[in-house]
């Protein structure tokens, strides 16, 4: 494996890791909600501002039809996203939050097979089922010993199925646009 693209995936992974407990320590740590979300906003956005003022950077600009769909799919898959994460970990620990929002591919799979006509192998469909009781199992143990959904569970279910319409509604998109040029966008 290239060196490069292992340092990398092992930078992502360790920053998505500890994203969930850096939330909640904000939120304990006198952060509001909404202050953390504008926070992450503004930093993601400083850091996309310097890399596209680097030099030798080019970013293509999006085509006028497709600013419209860009503004949409960032304001569900980001914004919404943020948001929802946020505020359901005002009420439920960080590990919780980090099995629910791990379910993302299972709804993605849902989504890509509904609009983009993907096909699974019953192994995919095992998989899902699998996917679908552990999600009952986390959102069960998290809510005590009633049977009444927390207000926690249900912002990081929405975070999770927007983040999933997110990954399978940009697909499109890589075929005229670089995946920095995206995220930057969609930021």
């Amino acid at each position: 494996m290239n060196k490069k693209v292992f340092l990398l995936a092992l930078i992502t992974i360790i920053i998505w890791g500890s994203t969930f407990a850096a939330i909640r320590a904000g939120l304990q740590g006198g952060y509001s909600a909404g202050h953390l979300v504008l926070i992450r906003f503004l930093v993601a956005s400083g850091a996309f501002l310097i890399y596209a003022l680097w030099p030798g950077v080019r970013f293509q600009l999006p085509r006028k039809d497709d600013i419209f769909k860009i503004l949409i799919l960032g304001w569900i898959g980001i914004s919404i996203y943020q948001i929802s994460l946020t505020f359901g970990e005002q009420t439920i620990e960080a590990g919780a939050a980090s099995m629910i929002i791990s379910s993302a591919p299972i709804f993605a799979s849902l989504i890509a097979i509904l609009v983009l006509k993907e096909r699974l192998s019953i192994y995919g469909w095992i998989g899902l089922s699998i996917g679908f009781i552990g999600i009952i199992l986390i959102t069960l143990g998290t809510t005590g010993a009633s049977f009444h959904m927390s207000t926690g569970v249900f912002w990081m279910l929405l975070a999770t199925i927007t983040t999933s319409i997110f990954f399978v509604f940009q697909k499109p998109f890589y075929k005229r646009y670089k995946p920095i040029e995206l995220m930057a966008y969609f930021t």
